[in-house]
């Protein structure tokens, strides 16, 4: 029970995080919307649901490649939820375009917290003691 405490706490901080990465998009999202139309404003959301996916790999500590799926799953979240609370917001709809950028913006972030693990670890990434391959 013990080692399930710090998981715990790193998933409540990594959903924290991701929330206030949410908040501060739509916040910068409503000073530059009449600057950023379409297409451009699928390159934010790209940006922004990489940087939650790769946060989130970071708070929650994912450094195998059979967790990956927490970073994926949670970046994405934060993108249907943002998409779906639009609708309840004048001025602003639900476009099926920002889900998908959304959904890319999470898997490049996932792919990228991957290589970074690889990375950290070096040339024993091949190995079978290597944290990224260890099961």
């Amino acid at each position: 029970m013990r080692g399930s405490r710090p998981q715990a706490r790193r998933l409540a901080l990594g959903v924290f995080a991701c929330l206030l990465i949410w908040v501060g998009g739509n916040l910068v999202h409503a000073q530059v919307a009449e600057v950023l139309v379409s297409p451009w404003d699928k390159l934010v959301h790209l940006t922004l649901h990489t940087g939650v996916a790769l946060g989130a790999g970071l708070l929650l500590g994912v450094r195998r490649p059979r967790d990956l799926w927490r970073c994926f799953l949670l970046a994405l979240l934060v993108g249907v939820m943002d998409e779906g609370l639009q609708f309840f917001e004048p001025g602003r709809s639900v476009d099926a375009d920002d889900l998908l950028a959304n959904a890319v913006g999470a898997l490049l972030g996932t792919a990228l917290h991957a290589l970074h693990w690889r990375w950290r670890a070096g040339p024993r990434a091949d190995s079978e003691d290597s944290a990224l391959t260890r099961h």
